[in-house]
């Protein structure tokens, strides 16, 4: 039930118009000449006047008058012609003359003033972000014809707005001026007293005895009371959302067996004095009906006993003709009636569902199939990949000619090409054309190109290294085949689907680092085997620039990777296995790693990576469902057992040349989607790092440092950041001291996380998704697996935001707060800001 007030004038103004216009149209003939009444006459001639922009013809063809024409006065035709003219509500005075006379022949003029035109207009007593907002909402251009219809139109559709936000006292005054700078124009103003917002105090149901009012107001999505602690709902009255939320009321009793359940009255209670309303819902409960017998007719590929298992219904359940529907054709998962067979290739499979009986409160069912035949796939099309070939999209598709038709198979390929990152996942689209008569169906998918290569541009704060900057680009929808053909610079070579990532970083003298990759992610183009080659090259420098320089202090890491990546098919092809042969070369001049005697020398770390992924989250950028679960394991060669040398007297150098340890890593993220754009991700992780021989010990290189942002924005000395908000960057090692230096010298070799965050997506554009988030996170890092204590760890919480533009990759900042003090330090960490820059996926 809308709110809204008219103006008494208004009311005057209508009543004007109603009495007076009629009246006037009739009384608009004047005669300069004398005729007599009742005589007949032919137009002579008619002429135009007042109206210099109007075409001569077409006002005659409106007025319907003709030069021949013959008229007795009065005459009906004069006044038919000045109703067709004042219809086309371009004039604000219409006359026609008698000019003339010669016997029985007469001269007309037919005179036209036309209404004033917009010159502009302004809009006072609101904020600027506002008068934006109301501007777009009324639509008004310069050069509209000024009517009494489009000063209303406006005046209502300002009214409307306030309505829309709560402000149901909101007054608009029109007001009207001449433009003395323009010949008949018109500038209109529009002068608004907001008021106050009006809220929904309560929401009183009438007439409900089985279902309580607490959870009828929370099946109501939309509208809510005004409370305090209702921080994510507003609580302002939207007619038009009220009443979806009396459906979702009606819902909710047709979910519990109130098939006849019905809203009899709504109204609303202005309270005195106060800004806000009560609403108030008569409902008709009726009885409750329950399934009693449910048969099957017409089915023939499937017998009863398993589609009465996937329609998970029995005889006794409340009758719910919502949870009905979703059994037989819409369950979110895919396990309906309507999946099974249409996953079969029963693609013209119709069923429907009568109720043959209600006795008492029981209603027995018939479900009623015609199979129809299995349709097979003709046609496979693509459509809108402007930029990406046809192959990269073709070899994701798991439609295939000649195959059945598989609902399944359709919604996994809009997964897949989501999961490309090529398209925007929001527009991705498919067309079954189904053909009965052959029995055949040809399937066309829609998408819509979105910028994929990413620039990083930044300047960080590198720990002692001062400040660090980074220049990165990555191409993710590369084309090396055609490098060298100019045509497919359009700037870049792309549409192959590889990935080639270029990145520079450097503080000047004292730290440089160069990385480069290329990915085939379709090696040989037949089957889903990726290809990856990586290098990289860093220098740290302290002091002096020159090998030998005995004031030099420099560590430099040259890295080199080569992988290879396979899409499994079982347990399920969700899964990917990644493996990868690895070598990085560590040369230390007088460089301080915390290991005694080992400042100069040379490390080589050749080592395997095995990496375990799966992977069904439906987007890759917010995904609102699915999991991400990958397990690592890295290790190298056991050379001390090998050899079977005695390590006991070996110095640094000896035992570190060729560095041999394993490591595990486990983490898994959840995502749920607990309402409309609002995701709960849950997320764990662990990391374990061993060694094979006690007496060389553990590598000086590859372990855990925990705290901070987790994004390591440049490399060190082959340490693994992991990052914990609410804490200083690499503060949480294992025996620190608050010099920060660790007892172990590199870090932990054990560590745990577990992270809690509420995101909520504000804007899907995809050239700017951006959601909020509030997060809990916790962990720790130990020395060794005897230290390890599951439950003490560092605790934080804090909020953030995050923004994903294909061209930057994700930005965000946090706010966390460390409830617990650092190692080496008794206060707890308190508020820290942790900034993200072009991290990628």
């Amino acid at each position: 039930m809308k709110i809204f007030k008219i103006p008494a004038r208004f009311v005057v103004y209508l009543i004007v118009l109603f009495f007076f216009i009629p009246g006037q149209i009739h009384s608009q003939v004047q005669n300069n000449v004398e005729v007599t009444e009742g005589l007949e006459y032919e137009i002579g001639g008619i002429t135009l006047a007042g109206a210099e922009n109007l075409d001569y013809n077409l006002v005659l063809l409106i007025s319907g008058l003709n030069v021949g024409d013959r008229i007795v006065f009065p005459s009906d035709k004069i006044t038919r012609a000045i109703k067709n003219l004042w219809k086309q509500k371009l004039f604000e005075d219409i006359q026609i003359y008698v000019t003339g006379k010669s016997g029985r022949i007469i001269y007309l003029e037919i005179y036209l003033k036309d209404l004033p035109r917009l010159s502009k207009y302004y809009i006072t007593g609101v904020k600027k972000s506002r008068r934006d907002e109301l501007r777009d909402e009324i639509k008004l251009n310069r050069g509209n014809i000024v009517t009494d219809n489009l000063i209303i139109t406006a005046k209502n559709k300002i009214l409307k707005y306030y309505e829309d936000k709560g402000y149901f006292d909101a007054e608009v005054e029109v007001v009207t001026e001449r433009d003395t700078a323009e010949n008949n124009a018109l500038i209109l103003g529009f002068r608004i007293k907001e008021g106050d917002r009006i809220k929904i105090k309560e929401i009183e149901f009438i007439g409900n005895k089985n279902i309580s009012d607490a959870k009828l107001r929370k099946a109501m999505k939309e509208t809510k009371r005004h409370r305090w602690y209702n921080i994510f709902r507003t609580s302002k009255y939207i007619d038009e959302k009220f009443r979806e939320d009396l459906e979702k009321v009606i819902d909710k009793y047709q979910e519990n067996g109130y098939r006849d359940a019905r809203i009899l009255k709504d109204s609303i209670y202005r309270i005195p004095g106060e800004n806000f309303i009560n609403l108030y819902i008569t409902i008709e409960e009726g009885n409750k009906f329950y399934f009693r017998n449910i048969t099957w007719i017409g089915n023939t590929k499937y017998p009863d006993e398993v589609l009465n298992a996937v329609l998970k219904i029995k005889k006794g359940d409340p009758y719910d003709a919502k949870r009905l529907s979703e059994r037989l054709y819409a369950d979110p998962n895919g396990n309906d009636v309507n999946s099974l067979y249409m996953d079969n290739g029963y693609l013209f499979f119709n069923l429907t569902p009568v109720e043959v009986l209600i006795e008492n409160d029981s209603i027995d069912l018939e479900m009623r199939i015609r199979e129809g035949r299995q349709a097979t796939i003709n046609r496979v099309t693509v459509t809108g990949n402007d930029r990406t070939n046809d192959h990269v999209i073709m070899r994701e598709v798991r439609t295939r000619p000649g195959d059945l038709f598989r609902k399944s198979d359709i919604q996994r390929t809009m997964r897949e090409l989501s999961q490309l990152g090529f398209f925007d996942p929001q527009q991705l689209n498919v067309n079954p054309v189904p053909n009965p008569e052959t029995g055949t169906v040809d399937i066309e998918y829609t998408v819509v190109e979105r910028s994929t290569s990413q620039l990083e541009l930044q300047g960080g704060w590198g720990g002692g290294l001062g400040i660090v900057g980074t220049l990165g680009l990555s191409f993710n929808n590369f084309s090396a085949r055609n490098i060298f053909n100019k045509k497919a610079w359009t700037p870049l070579p792309s549409g192959d689907g590889q990935t080639l990532n270029l990145r520079a970083q450097s503080t000047g003298r004292f730290f440089q680092n160069y990385s480069i990759s290329f990915t085939e992610p379709w090696l040989g183009g037949k089957k889903p085997n990726s290809l990856t080659i990586s290098g990289y090259h860093s220098v740290q420098n302290f002091g002096g620039r020159r090998i030998g320089d005995p004031l030099r202090q420099a560590l430099n890491i040259t890295g080199l990777t080569i992988g290879l990546g396979k899409r499994l098919r079982w347990p399920d092809d969700y899964f990917t296995l990644y493996q990868a042969l690895e070598f990085q070369h560590y040369r230390l001049d007088n460089f301080e790693l915390g290991i005694p005697n080992f400042r100069n020398g040379f490390s080589n770390n050749f080592s395997f990576r095995f990496v375990l992924t799966r992977n069904n989250t439906d987007v890759p950028i917010f995904p609102t469902r699915g999991s991400n679960t990958i397990f690592t394991l890295k290790l190298t060669p056991p050379y001390s057992l090998l050899t079977g040398r005695d390590y006991s007297d070996a110095t640094p150098q000896e035992k570190y040349y060729l560095l041999e340890y394993y490591k595990f890593k486990f983490n898994t993220t959840w995502y749920t989607e607990v309402y409309k754009n609002i995701v709960i991700s849950s997320h764990a992780e662990m990391g374990f790092m061993g060694t094979y021989n006690r007496v060389i010990g553990l590598s000086p290189f590859e372990r855990f440092f925990v705290g901070g942002d987790g994004i390591q924005n440049f490399i060190l000395d082959g340490r693994e950041i992991i990052g914990l908000r609410g804490y200083p960057n690499n503060s949480i090692v294992p025996g620190a001291t608050p010099t920060g230096q660790s007892q172990l010298g590199n870090g932990g070799v054990l560590y745990s996380k577990y992270t809690a965050e509420l995101r909520f997506l504000i804007s899907p554009n995809p050239n700017a998704q951006i959601w909020p988030l509030l997060f809990v996170e916790a962990g720790n890092n130990f020395g060794s697996f005897k230290e390890y204590r599951p439950f003490q760890l560092y605790r934080s919480s804090g909020a953030g935001i995050r923004i994903f533009m294909p061209m930057f990759g994700l930005l965000g900042i946090d706010v966390g707060y460390g409830f617990d003090p650092v190692p080496g330090f008794s206060a707890p960490s308190g508020w820290r800001t942790h900034f993200i820059i072009g991290q990628q996926f």
